[in-house]
């Protein structure tokens, strides 16, 4: 039966009767059947018992579920009702069988001829398919468990056992073929035959019990006890400093399992789950704590509105709880100078988040997009300001402000074929040069902070001979490698070489062309000896 609970008394008085009911199998004696007179008595005061604690719960049943309009309330109430009806109709009509069986023995109480009588005339009226009885007992306990079962959605068992729906006689070769009408009442004297029924009687009521404890739960009538009592400790704070003084408000937490709680977090359902280790029912707050409205000190006030539902009842409390400004570190990468147009690789991390740090990120005068790991962006500004705003999970941190630089201009650069720069103030040797590699290298520091974008290409140069203001010879070059060995017989000394790059190109870290315009400051002259 689901949710069957017996108590000790019960338990007793149902063991005492299966062995008595073994020992009839053995031997009749009137020492047995003496006992299933006492058995019967005292069957008796529990029906009578149970009976006024059903309808002592049907009444709290009536009158706490009477003060809600809610469907479900009423319709459990109404249910309540109905078990109670069912069950009283069916204890009426198992009386009315008890009082035939003592008929049919001839009296009309438990005497000492009833307890002496060996008879088997309640054996014939209840086993013989001639006769009502028996059917209409059986009948009458399966359409009880239905009907029960309907009212309550619950699955309670058959009434009516057989032997093998009672463990103690599944195994036993001599009763598991029987029916229940032949188990129960075969060669069965009439005291013993009236204490069976007595029996299936208390259980009856039993399920009645059950199924209004089910209805009184649903109808907020369920009689709490608190089986887990906690002791709770809520600290001031929860981290002090050496020598500072620690405050905490202690107090007792009681939890019932006929207590189905509902909760809230301003007004959305959380979950509610059982802490395996204290075994209270535990509403679940978790959220993404928003800040703005920040004090002189960096700290916000806020407040969230929890509520706890037990049956009808809601009981509300406003949480007060402080935001603290999270600080915004930027670390490595360029910042907090960044590069027009190139790539930087910034890192921007929010300590007091630690691992629950779940960035995004958006710029004002920039492209961003996120690196390999988390707090890792690459921005590509297209302003000489940019603005990183900063959020954790969607929650909006803060803004970060960062100034842009423009690319540093890069020196155009001779060298000769061994590698050599070439000296620009004491020249050289004629005819000692028979050729040059032209190079536009980037600064340094551009090129340590962003080395990706730090590549330069000349694309398009002229070389000229000259002599005074005249042009002995020129090349237009789209290499920068240049072949001077034509010339070398043609140089005089107070001649020039002048490189004049035309256009220069950088390497963008994706890969792109940037044109960088030249001027006249970019012109190299080497001097010829």
């Amino acid at each position: 039966m689901a949710g069957k609970k017996e108590t000790p008394r019960q338990k007793m008085i149902g063991m005492m009767y299966l062995v008595l009911t073994a020992l009839l199998a053995l031997q009749v004696s009137n020492a047995v059947l003496e006992k299933f007179a006492i058995i019967n008595e005292t069957l008796g005061q529990l029906i009578e018992d149970t009976e006024k604690n059903n309808a002592s719960q049907l009444a709290s049943i009536l009158k706490e579920g009477g003060k809600s309009e809610k469907a479900e309330i009423k319709d459990a109430v109404q249910k309540a009702q109905k078990v109670r009806d069912l069950t009283a109709s069916t204890t009426k009509w198992i009386d009315e069988l008890k009082k035939e069986m003592l008929k049919v023995s001839g009296s009309e109480e438990v005497n000492e001829k009833i307890i002496n009588d060996h008879s088997s005339k309640v054996a014939t009226m209840m086993i013989d398919k001639k006769q009502k009885w028996g059917k209409e007992f059986e009948a009458t306990l399966d359409n009880y468990v239905k009907e029960l079962n309907a009212l309550t959605g619950e699955k309670f068992g058959t009434l009516a056992k057989a032997p093998k729906d009672i463990p103690i006689f599944a195994a036993d070769k001599d009763h598991v073929r029987k029916d229940f009408l032949t188990f129960t009442f075969e060669n069965t004297p009439v005291i013993a035959a009236l204490a069976s029924v007595s029996q299936i009687q208390t259980e009856v009521l039993e399920y009645e019990s059950v199924a209004l404890r089910k209805l009184a739960e649903k109808a907020g009538a369920a009689r709490v006890a608190f089986e887990n009592i906690i002791p709770m400790v809520r600290p001031k704070a929860s981290v002090v400093a050496a020598g500072a003084t620690y405050e905490a408000d202690m107090f007792i937490s009681a939890s019932s399992s006929a207590l189905s709680p509902e909760m809230t977090l301003d007004g959305k359902s959380i979950p509610v789950e059982l802490d395996p280790t204290t075994g209270i029912k535990m509403g679940k707050v978790k959220f993404t704590a928003s800040g703005g409205n920040y004090d002189a000190t960096g700290r916000a006030k806020k407040t969230y509105q929890a509520v706890i539902k037990l049956n009808d009842e809601e009981y509300p409390s406003t949480i007060e709880y402080e935001v603290v400004k999270p600080t915004i570190r930027v670390t490595t990468g360029t910042a907090p100078r960044l590069y027009m147009g190139c790539g930087n690789d910034v890192n921007i991390e929010v300590p007091a988040l630690g691992t629950s740090y779940n960035p995004g990120f958006s710029a004002k005068g920039a492209e961003i997009t996120k690196g390999p790991k988390v707090g890792n962006v690459i921005i590509v500004p297209n302003q000489r300001r940019v603005e990183v705003a900063v959020s954790n999970a969607g929650t909006p941190i803060g803004t970060e402000i960062f100034d842009v630089k423009p690319v540093p201009r890069p020196r155009i650069i001779a060298k000769d074929n061994n590698g050599r720069e070439i000296d620009l103030k004491n020249g050289i040797k004629a005819g000692s040069i028979a050729g040059l590699r032209v190079n536009a290298e980037a600064d340094e520091n551009f090129k340590s902070e962003v080395p990706k974008d730090a590549n330069f290409r000349i694309r398009n140069m002229s070389i000229i001979l000259a002599r005074g203001t005249q042009r002995v010879q020129e090349l237009t070059l789209t290499s920068e490698i240049v072949d001077l060995s034509a010339w070398r017989a043609l140089m005089r000394p107070g001649d020039r070489i002048v490189i004049e790059p035309k256009s220069v190109v950088r390497m963008t870290f994706k890969g792109g062309q940037e044109p960088i315009t030249m001027t006249g400051q970019d012109i190299q002259n080497i001097p010829i000896n």
